[in-house]
């Protein structure tokens, strides 16, 4: 067979259904904020592009820090850690988006979940 995974298995990836570990006290609180930036996403973008964007603004992060100093014995300018603190925000509002956005427009995917874990 050329695939690794054998037909019963993708039987059993068809099946599969995504169950949520619960909610933090943070993710109530937070919640209506990400239901708001989820109804400004259009219903033509890709929830797997969402994640993707997020993820971008973390390695744009990674590098910025980077660029600065390698060796992490360095002085480092403030305003980087703001860029960094910034991102890591929009990273976080988009990750809890995504999902949101899958659901929004139908599209919720095995493939689409372990792309979004793949990238946090």
């Amino acid at each position: 067979s050329k695939f690794f995974i054998t037909e019963e298995g993708l039987a059993e990836l068809k099946r599969y259904k995504y169950v949520s570990g619960g909610y933090s006290w943070l993710d109530v609180k937070v919640n209506p904020y990400w239901e708001w930036v989820a109804t400004l996403m259009p219903m033509w973008l890709a929830p797997n592009l969402i994640t993707f964007i997020g993820f971008l603004f973390i390695v744009v992060s990674i590098v910025l820090v980077m660029c600065h100093d390698l060796t992490f014995r360095g002085v480092v300018p403030g305003w980087v850690f703001l860029v960094a603190g910034v991102n890591l925000f929009i990273y976080s509002t988009l990750d809890a988006v995504d999902g949101k956005q899958a659901r929004r427009t139908k599209s919720s995917s095995p493939l689409g979940q372990l792309f979004d874990h793949g990238c946090d």
